[in-house]
């Protein structure tokens, strides 16, 4: 049974690799579409659609895209099971505001389809609420605990609080902070001054990992990124102190040892698009990666080899942020989805094949846009209002935008 399970491992993996090798640049791909669409040639924008939902299989973009060029090629049965497929997903697809979509609309079959995909809206889950905060600016993006102590990291600020009776002051960085990590000696900070950060110097975009005193919030050291375009999304820290970092920005792994003054390149890999959350395996000696539109990846760390997670229930592994492992399953903050949701994926043994997808919470009232959290005594701890539909691409506050106060969450893994 287990060379059984080997053989379909190796098997997926193979062939991943082999449509990676050969697969056409995605831009490419998605301008031969457009040239299409223009020129109403539906067959030829189809085919090239399809093609590059191939490499993105989770962009949800493509998805609602691929839907529209089949209604505009006269291909409804088609354009019917990509919709279906999505509420089989569990989630709900919103539809291209363009008049060739009423025959699908006024099709008999769709009515089934779209009351299920209302069904998935509903909310799921404890909705434990742990502690409110009447902070609503932080823009909040990390939570971290150590012991007793609970840390929060704001993008907008770059301020990091203890989250105790009340947020108390604990550090000040130059730039956003995207993910916290603890240790006994040191406390860790992904910053960047990019996105939402309220920079009043208008420095050049940086990226760095800083190394802060866990007393005095004093800054200890300061990790460089030395390459352009980079913003840290994520970091784990080793049992030996080695960091490893997510690039969301050009999709990468980094890591650097203790001592280091600047990250290196572990893992880049032509099917990252979007990085988000890590996860580390320490007993693997392996590191979990989300990619927003492609999925979940494993690295291994020895070589920096990357492995496709397979998916053969086709469960929607895309729109992850936050990535946890718990008990050889990896606990997801799926925030790129409608409807937003906290999932966990059953790995098998090898831990490369995702069995199935549960969803543990979804769609709770209290959310404005969950991120990053933390597991502890059994429980998913997170935050659940980070805000970030608030603001714009630009990152200044959307007119007429809601704030929701500082909310932390939890949600029971047993």
């Amino acid at each position: 049974m287990d060379m059984m399970i080997h053989r379909t491992v190796f098997s997926a993996i193979a062939l991943l690799f082999s449509h990676a090798a050969s697969a056409r640049p995605y831009d490419e791909i998605v301008s031969e579409a457009q040239a299409a669409y223009q020129a109403e040639d539906f067959e030829t924008a189809r085919l090239r659609l399809d093609e590059a939902q191939e490499q993105r299989p989770y962009s949800l973009y493509l998805t609602r895209s691929r839907v529209l060029v089949r209604m505009l090629a006269g291909r409804t049965d088609e354009a019917l099971a990509i919709v279906e497929e999505i509420a089989a997903r569990g989630l709900t697809l919103g539809l291209p505001d363009h008049e060739a979509m009423r025959p699908l609309i006024d099709d008999p079959r769709y009515a089934a389809i779209a009351e299920r995909m209302e069904a998935n809206r509903a909310p799921v889950g404890a909705a434990v609420t742990s502690a409110v905060y009447d902070e609503a600016e932080l823009l909040p993006e990390a939570i971290s605990k150590r012991k007793k102590r609970i840390l929060v990291g704001s993008v907008r600020s770059g301020e990091i609080v203890v989250a105790a009776d009340a947020l108390q002051p604990f550090a000040k960085l130059d730039g956003g902070v995207f993910d916290i990590e603890q240790t006994r000696n040191t406390i860790y900070a992904a910053v960047n001054n990019q996105l939402a950060y309220l920079d009043e110097t208008a420095r050049p975009p940086f990226a760095a990992l800083v190394l802060l005193d866990p007393s005095a919030g004093s800054e200890r050291a300061r990790i460089g990124v030395p390459f352009e375009r980079a913003l840290i999304g994520d970091i784990e820290i080793d049992r030996k102190g080695v960091i490893y970092a997510s690039d969301s920005l050009t999709p990468r792994i980094f890591a650097a040892r203790p001592g280091e003054t600047v990250v290196r390149i572990l893992a880049s890999d032509t099917r990252f698009v979007n990085l988000q959350g890590i996860a580390l395996d320490p007993a693997g000696d392996r590191l979990y990666v989300a990619d927003y539109l492609t999925g979940i990846f494993m690295v291994d760390l020895p070589t920096g080899a990357v492995t496709a997670i397979v998916n053969p229930s086709g469960a929607h592994l895309g729109g992850i942020d936050g990535l946890y492992l718990h008990e050889g399953d990896l606990i997801g903050v799926q925030n790129g989805t409608t409807p937003q949701r906290i999932v966990r994926i059953r790995l098998d043994r090898t831990g490369v094949i995702a069995e199935r997808l549960e969803v543990l919470a979804q769609n709770q009232p209290a959310w404005n846009e969950p991120t990053h959290g933390y597991v502890e005594d059994g429980a998913f701890h997170y935050l659940a209002t980070s805000n970030w539909p608030a603001y714009s691409a630009t990152g200044d506050l959307a007119e007429g935008a809601q704030l929701s106060p500082l909310r932390i969450m939890l949600e029971p893994l047993n």
